[in-house]
């Protein structure tokens, strides 16, 4: 394996864009299997690898637009890394003695993408999300000439982690409230999450069966450096799934409480960052009945480049608006009130990619993605945690 190389130079007995023939101890494509243990090494844990998906962004519209895709890790690995095989158009991603190559397949002898990368040992091979450079791709041969190469700065190769949303918590810790991304690197065996923008974190305790919402990945080294701001002690593999109200520690004069209120859901990933708005959202809460209902989206209104949602009044049920007031949502009675004359007003987050209300983490409301008719915002109001958060994977 230490043999295979690519050769790209004039003199070299290779085309460019061509490698040699692979080993013959390599795995055929159709031995390969999506979910299954890939390596016994602690650094390539089975738990690790089979979530951790990628993302290529940028290839539409240039020489290889093929590969633009998610792609999801395989059983076998090709030279001790793991294979990635993109699902919508079947290219594999594979370590190569010293870099990532995209092929048609993993037996192939040519290449569509590459970017080098060291590594000391087939453990120690950084994934293609975390390898800096430029990717140069390899456009097709044409009339019988060789292939030409062309740096593509406008690829990149990502991490697509699981975001997970908390929110519902009021009082004090309510920072805890925010969008939390998965991080590459497991931390104790179990996936972790990072709220960049307030520098907190979810993970689980090792060796403990509970989760912590914390400022730091993992106990403080020094006493007082470490804030645990709410904890759960709950036996399952992701935070969304826990059971039970989370325990929300004390801070200052306020003492540690349960608080049943505090959610964790995925974020609804589907339509990316051009995603076109909900067409209705259902809010629940147990501390702001009045609130409850479906909201629709107004058609040929907008507040601030952003959608209008209405929830029509009715018996017992007064008319409420969800709109953008150019830096947060709000939930009030008319549409372009201040935030004090608002029932409820989102966190105020610096905007990144997607924004619409089902994004945004509110306190003591949860606003989730509804077909609309297809969810009982009324039932839903009275649910919490993984009952909610399936309902919004059903939007």
């Amino acid at each position: 394996l230490a043999q295979v190389c690519i050769c790209l130079s004039s003199n070299s007995n290779c085309s460019p864009g061509l490698l040699p023939p692979p080993s013959s101890m390599a795995p055929p494509i159709e031995d390969l299997q999506v979910g299954s243990p890939m390596s016994s090494s602690p650094s390539s844990s089975p738990s690790k690898r089979q979530r951790k998906c990628l993302e290529f962004r940028g290839a539409k519209g240039g020489l290889r637009p093929e590969l633009d895709g998610v792609y999801r890790p395989m059983q076998d690995f090709y030279t001790g890394a793991c294979i990635y095989r993109n699902g919508r158009t079947n290219v594999i991603l594979s370590w190569r003695s010293h870099m990532w190559c995209a092929t048609p397949n993993p037996n192939s002898t040519e290449i569509f993408a590459y970017i080098g990368a060291s590594a000391s040992s087939p453990n120690d091979v950084p994934p293609p999300c975390k390898v800096q450079g430029c990717w140069t791709v390899v456009g097709k041969a044409q009339g019988g000439a060789d292939p030409f190469e062309q740096e593509e700065p406008a690829i990149e190769c990502i991490f697509r982690g699981q975001t997970l949303v908390v929110s519902g918590r009021c009082g004090h810790n309510e920072r805890l409230n925010g969008v939390y991304a998965e991080l590459f690197e497991d931390y104790a065996g179990y996936p972790a999450y990072v709220d960049k923008q307030k520098h907190l974190f979810i993970y689980r305790r090792s060796g403990s069966p509970c989760w912590v919402i914390s400022n730091r990945l993992g106990p403080s080294i020094r006493s007082g450096h470490g804030i645990v701001f709410a904890e759960l002690a709950s036996d399952v593999a992701e935070p969304h799934l826990v059971k039970g109200p989370w325990l929300v520690s004390g801070w200052g004069q306020k003492a540690s409480e349960e608080d049943p209120n505090i959610t964790i859901f995925p974020r609804a990933a589907d339509g990316g960052i051009d995603a076109p708005p909900p067409m209705a959202l259902s809010v629940t809460s147990r501390l702001r009945l009045e609130l409850i209902g479906e909201y629709s989206l107004v058609e040929g209104r907008s507040m601030n480049d952003f959608g209008l949602y209405r929830r029509p009044k009715q018996e017992n049920q007064s008319e409420r608006f969800i709109f953008w007031d150019g830096e947060c949502w709000c939930i009030a009675g008319e549409p372009g009130l201040s935030r004090r004359e608002c029932d409820v007003v989102c966190q105020k987050r610096q905007v990144i990619g997607r924004n619409h209300p089902d994004d945004a983490v509110w306190p003591s409301v949860e606003v989730l993605r509804a077909s609309k008719g297809n969810i009982d915002a009324q039932l839903l109001g009275m649910l919490r945690g993984r009952t909610s958060a399936i309902a919004k994977q059903f939007s």
